[in-house]
């Protein structure tokens, strides 16, 4: 979420002190401008932010009254302190709200929504899987995990692929996913070498990505079929895995470390992966290799 041509006077300067405050003016500048020019897109995004603030608190009222007070309190506390900087970043990156064609869009769309729903309800699960009520984090879990498969769904089904979505959405499942990982180790469901390899995993995505993207030139997240089978089997191994302590009992006890054991193993394949990828990505964007598909899916049979 960086702007290229902006971001190549400051590797011309060499990331000087001077430069990057002159980055930050001109990214700012064009921020008022994008505003100005389209302020329906600025309201329809707070406006979702204030819908998610009434869901929060009749959600959080509903807690209060029917289990848990100073959880309730917890709750509506840290999903409102949430929203605020989730939606502020998306505030400065509204440029990115276009279409394919590159048409601005007045308004953010569903998928968008479904994407920004995630954030909004990561602070709930992390609260109630500190707090052992793992039916409610399941229940946040299944939303959760629901709204990763259709908001990218919709938006190839409605043709509501946006360059703000394409960009948020990764970084949405990155942060999300680690956050959980650190839940999971700290409500003791995880052993701690397994949070660690996903910290290294993820912090590997987010970290490099943003080397690549300001250090080397722009770099495109592509989905590929690795990715989204791995994605797939570690959703499902963390919702066994909140269900397990959910539903104590002998099935449970045996099936609980074997799905630990499995996410961990899982994990370590995908930094192997990550590292590979990285890699060969900054050869590939350096020059030191040929040009041409970075990966590709297998495909079996006549072409």
């Amino acid at each position: 979420m960086f702007i290229e041509e902006y971001l190549q006077d400051v590797r011309h300067a060499r990331f000087s002190a001077p430069a990057l405050t002159g980055y930050l003016r001109r990214a700012g500048r064009r921020a008022r401008e994008v505003w100005v020019a389209n302020p329906g897109a600025v309201r329809s995004l707070w406006t979702l932010a204030l819908l998610f603030f009434a869901a929060s608190f009749l959600a959080a009222a509903a807690l209060a009254v029917a289990l848990d007070r100073q959880l309730a309190q917890a709750l509506f506390f840290w999903t409102a302190i949430g929203i605020l900087p989730a939606f502020t970043l998306v505030t400065l990156h509204l440029d990115l709200l276009r279409d394919r064609d590159g048409y601005r869009l007045s308004a953010v769309n569903l998928p968008i929504a479904l994407t920004l729903l995630r954030i909004t309800l990561l602070p709930g699960i992390i609260l109630f899987l500190g707090s052992g009520h793992a039916r409610l984090a399941l229940t946040a879990f299944l939303i959760a995990s629901a709204s990763d498969v259709l908001d990218g769904w919709l938006a190839r089904r409605l043709h509501q692929v946006t360059q703000l979505g394409v960009v948020l959405d990764p970084i949405v499942d990155i942060v999300f996913n680690l956050s959980i990982f650190i839940a999971f180790s700290r409500a003791g469901l995880l052993p701690g070498w397994v949070s660690g390899v996903a910290a290294l995993r993820y912090g590997i995505l987010l970290v490099g990505g943003i080397y690549l993207y300001v250090f080397v030139g722009p770099v495109r997240i592509r989905p590929t079929f690795f990715g989204r089978l791995t994605g797939v089997l570690m959703a499902a191994l963390m919702t066994l895995l909140i269900l397990l302590h959910a539903l104590p009992g002998p099935v449970a006890e045996r099936l609980a470390p074997l799905t630990r054991v499995a996410l961990g193993a899982l994990l370590c394949a995908t930094v192997i992966q990550v590292v590979a990828l990285g890699w060969y990505n900054l050869r590939l964007m350096r020059g030191a290799v040929a040009r041409g598909r970075v990966v590709g899916d297998v495909r079996w049979g006549a072409q």
